[in-house]
């Protein structure tokens, strides 16, 4: 019979474990046959599976079923597969084991688990909800509300297929569908806690922090131990920069459930805002966990060994892209101390920056990233770098993400240094004609300037200036000219600039500062000083050493605990909201910095 040591060497062998998965090769061979793609052989079980008695399975059974009322799923699973051989075209097992390899993140098992089941049985109830459930996984927005409202219409007294369905009708951008659909069908079920939270992060998204607080109240005061309404609740504190509030709440819902990764990223964010680095690295590592979103982690197909921090004489270090652009060029702020260590450094990043890079670190090997969608799990791969390694031209000692590379030196806000050679530079040849082009303006000091992320949704509404807050910066028109470094389309935006403050704010004709990077940064070497929003062109910006002004209502998390400071750009600094968070202070804040930075 199976045993804890045989339950988790088959969990191992399933390779459930999220950081463990991700360092596999990626899996091209999806022909074989797909139970043998998830249900452990009789040697790994420990025992001959096929010839299990009746007693054997009903303990099976029981102990899987147990431990999957608990949620623990890593125990559950290899006890419901080696059931499996007893039962194989089961129903209810079947639909089991695929919610449970769903809920452990292996979501292309889960889909083959559920592709027998529909072999052998009609849709029904069940199977629609683990498919609802795995098309949220894989970000199949659409598919979901067409699943969900099937499933409501089979199940409509069960008050968690309408919470799914609000899920979908949030990642398909139906805000208001989806309240209005809450609000219809709170008075059947007033006692759910989980409906009252799904509602307060979509009113919350759609009309701002303030108006989602009583629908978490209600949440939870219905069950005060949610661990997803804590984790939600504790947002709209960090949002508020009430960062004691927000920890308390994060670390009762991780509490809660030890092994999610949202709430351990939130703690991260709050232990970063407070300058306790070892505590943040170690919680910021489950942003990589493969049971997150597909749009929130990707699985890398390199399969390299984990660099831990050895000494890098003599090695070649490949760092790997993930995340945005910002955090991507953020935590590309350590790259040159990389370089400067590594016999050799590889760089796989964003296409965008591969221009940039390649100039920055002339003897470094920098391949673009490409990803591809399988199975609900985003595969990340280096085209070029792979290429070179599997034919012998290239050998890579050790292997690290991005955001995870900097964690080994910078364990206080003391030891966060910008490299004295700077980061991003700009193309010579761009830069010239960008100063050929700002000098036909004026011979006044050029402003760059971003006022707002290039997604500002009702939740991120307040974090950023509008039109009508930038009065104070306005104010300095006959003193420098602005410069338009807001991407995507603001066309209506710099119109409303004109007519209210009579200010031309220059944007630069046949630039697109989406997609072309090194344009901003041959802009921004030719601005005495570029003021922004905590968004990309601020990160940008302050990775080129140009005197950077940033501005939000929050107190970015990697400010490292410094209070006004960016300590790994050479001269950046931040203005944020604190507890009161009035856009009126802030920008007269930024627009004393800005004046002294000018000396006008």
């Amino acid at each position: 019979m199976t045993d804890e040591k045989d339950q988790q060497k088959a969990a191992d062998g399933l390779g459930v474990i999220g950081p463990k998965y991700q360092q596999q090769p990626l899996v091209t061979d999806l022909s074989m046959d797909s139970r043998s793609l998830v249900r452990p052989s009789a040697e790994e079980m420990g025992e001959d599976a096929s010839s299990l008695t009746d007693q054997e399975l009903q303990k099976l059974l029981k102990k899987g079923s147990r431990y999957a009322e608990q949620g623990d799923w890593e125990k559950a699973v290899p006890n419901l597969i080696a059931a499996w051989e007893a039962m194989p075209n089961d129903i209810s097992l079947l639909t089991l084991i695929a919610h449970g390899l769903s809920c452990l993140g292996v979501r292309e098992y889960a889909v083959s688990v559920l592709e027998r089941a529909l072999r052998f049985h009609e849709p029904n109830e069940e199977i629609c909800s683990i498919m609802l459930s795995l098309a949220l996984d894989m970000g199949m927005f659409e598919i979901a509300v067409k699943v969900g409202l099937i499933l409501v219409t089979m199940a409509p007294t069960k008050s968690n297929y309408y919470v799914n369905l609000a899920t979908a009708y949030t990642g398909a951008k139906m805000l208001d569908e989806s309240i209005d659909m809450l609000q219809n069908i709170l008075p059947m079920f007033p006692d759910d806690p989980e409906l009252w939270n799904v509602l307060a992060t979509q009113v919350r998204e759609r009309d701002g922090v303030d108006a989602a607080d009583v629908f978490f109240e209600e949440s939870l005061r219905l069950d005060p131990e949610n661990y997803k309404t804590t984790s939600n609740y504790a947002m709209s504190f960090t949002r508020r920069n009430q960062h004691d509030r927000a920890l308390e709440l994060i670390l009762k819902s991780s509490k809660v459930e030890p092994n999610s990764p949202e709430p351990q990223i939130g703690a991260a964010v709050i232990y970063f805002l407070q300058g306790k680095m070892d505590l943040a690295w170690k919680a910021y590592e489950f942003r990589l966990s493969s049971r997150r979103k597909i749009s929130q982690t990707q699985v890398y197909t390199h399969g390299l060994p984990v660099w831990n921090g050895e000494d890098l004489a003599g090695k070649t270090l490949f760092v790997t892209a993930e995340q945005g652009i910002g955090d991507e060029v953020m935590f590309g702020n350590y790259l040159p101390y990389l370089y400067d260590r590594a016999d050799k450094l590889v760089i796989g990043c964003q296409h965008r920056l591969e221009s940039l890079y390649k100039r920055r670190f002339p003897n470094a090997f920098v391949d673009f990233c490409a990803d591809r969608i399988l199975q609900g799990y985003r595969y990340r791969t280096f085209p070029n770098v792979e290429n070179a390694i599997n034919d012998g031209r290239l050998s890579v000692d050790f292997a690290i993400t991005v955001g995870s590379a900097p964690k080994f030196e910078w364990t206080s806000a003391e030891k966060i240094q910008y490299h004295p050679d700077g980061f991003l530079q700009a193309d010579p040849e761009r830069q010239a004609h960008f100063a050929k082009t700002f000098s036909a303006i004026s011979n006044k000091p050029k402003v760059g300037l971003a006022w707002r992320s290039g997604v500002v949704t009702g939740e991120r509404l307040g974090m950023y200036a509008t039109i009508d807050e930038l009065g104070p910066l306005m104010a300095f028109a006959d003193k420098v000219d602005f410069i338009n470094l807001q991407y995507g389309d603001c066309t209506s935006e710099l119109a409303a600039i004109k007519e209210k403050y009579g200010v031309t704010v220059h944007d630069i004709e046949g630039v697109d500062l989406m997609q072309d990077i090194e344009a901003n940064v041959a802009m921004m070497a030719n601005c005495a000083v570029v003021v922004s929003s905590c968004s990309a062109p601020g990160m940008f910006a302050l990775s080129t050493g140009r005197p950077t002004i940033l501005m939000s209502s929050v107190k970015p998390w990697w400010c490292f605990g410094d209070k006004s400071t960016i300590q790994f750009a050479k001269n950046a600094t931040y203005v944020d909201g604190g507890t009161k968070i009035e856009w009126p202070d802030i920008m007269a804040r930024v627009a004393t910095n800005l004046e002294k930075q000018l000396s006008i």
